[in-house]
This record gives structure tokens, sequence and C-alpha cells, in this order.
């Protein structure tokens, strides 16, 4: 059932980042609304330094999360972050959460960035013998985001989604990713402005 859950929950992940992945208007005359959404693919690292040594576990996925995000002025944002690793067919697998307080300034064509805030991490396992484990705690990330328009970025980010000691153990999860942010726009075309007009003479 959980298995079935997380499938679903991937793909509507993919969903959200191929709309994120469309520009609504390339010749309007953009004014950024503030708002902002994109999709990263990355690779992630799971460590578990467990206190009985037969339990540590190291692991390798990849992980694909959604973000999406409001920026208070030119420096801080606040933003909220939804990721899958992609072995959802395996007996195991990892889904996370987060907000964070993102600070960062435009430098010309790049905007480097730090994330500060909290995760949920959620490790589920069909195998009776693996328990689900579910913690939160405190993150910590860098990017950068690189301009190819005014509206649409390329985007590398690092994130620490957790290190932390838990019931089973010390656990730390981090997950590095290239992907594309989407900063939505207020159309101020001059057919924009008047649509409204036109659409009375026409009707």
């Amino acid at each position: 059932m959980i298995k079935t859950e997380l499938i679903y929950l991937q793909r509507v992940i993919a969903f959200i980042a191929l709309s994120i992945a469309v520009p609504n208007s390339a010749f309007a005359e953009l004014e950024l609304s503030g708002t902002y959404a994109g999709f990263l693919y990355s690779t992630s690292d799971y460590s578990l330094d467990a206190d009985v040594a037969s339990n540590d576990r190291t692991e390798n996925w990849g992980h694909l999360k959604v973000k999406y995000g409001r920026m208070l002025n030119d420096v801080y944002s606040v933003e909220g972050q939804l990721g899958i690793i992609d072995n959802t067919n395996a007996d195991h697998g990892v889904a996370t959460y987060g907000v964070y307080l993102r600070v960062g300034k435009d430098m010309g064509q790049y905007k480097p960035y730090a994330m500060l805030g909290y995760s949920g991490f959620y490790l589920y396992s069909d195998n009776v013998d693996t328990k689900n484990q579910s913690e939160l705690g405190f993150s910590y990330g860098v990017g950068l985001e690189i301009f190819g328009s005014k509206d649409l970025t390329v985007t590398f980010e690092y994130l620490s989604v957790l290190n932390m000691s838990a019931d089973a153990g010390d656990l730390s999860f981090t997950t590095l990713g290239l992907g594309f942010t989407y900063y939505y726009s207020e159309d101020k075309s001059y057919f924009n402005k008047n649509s409204k007009k036109i659409r009375s003479i026409r009707y």
C-alpha cells in the first residue's frame, strides 16, 4: 500500500515538474510576481551509523523533488520542497519534505543562495524485519541559479536534509542536484493591458 502511494506521489511530482518547465509567455514584457517554482534531480546519500553495527547502512539513490517559494524581498525567500527517491519499485524507499528560509542576492546572471530550515524524512520498508522510519530535523544548504532568461534559471543545489542522532543511530541524508527554477511573471504587454477593452469591442 505504501509503495503504491509513493509511486503515485512520484508521478504527481513529475507532472508538476513538467508543468513548471513550460514558460507562460515568451514575448510578454516581464515583471516578476515574486513567486517561483522548480524541480531538481539529485544524487542522494543515505547513511545510518547504527547502535548495532550489523544494522549500519549506506545507500545512494536518485532523488526527484519539486520546490515552490515566495520572495519576501530582494534577499529573503520562503520555500517549500517535496521529494522522493527514484527506486519506488524496490522494497524500501524515502520521501522528504521541508520548509526553508532562503537567503540570496542577484549578481547579474548569477544568484548564489543559502538555505536554513527543517526537513522531514520518511523511510518505508516492505521488509518485516526493517521498521519504517520518520524523522524531522534541522537542514541547511547552498545553491546557485544561472539565469538563461529573466524568468528561467538552471539551478544547482546541495542540501543536508538531515544530520542527527535518532533512535536507530546517527542518521544523515544529503542531496546534490541539478534542475530548473521558473520565476512567475505578470504580463505587462500592451495587448494584455488592453485585453478587456478588446473583448468588449468584439462582443
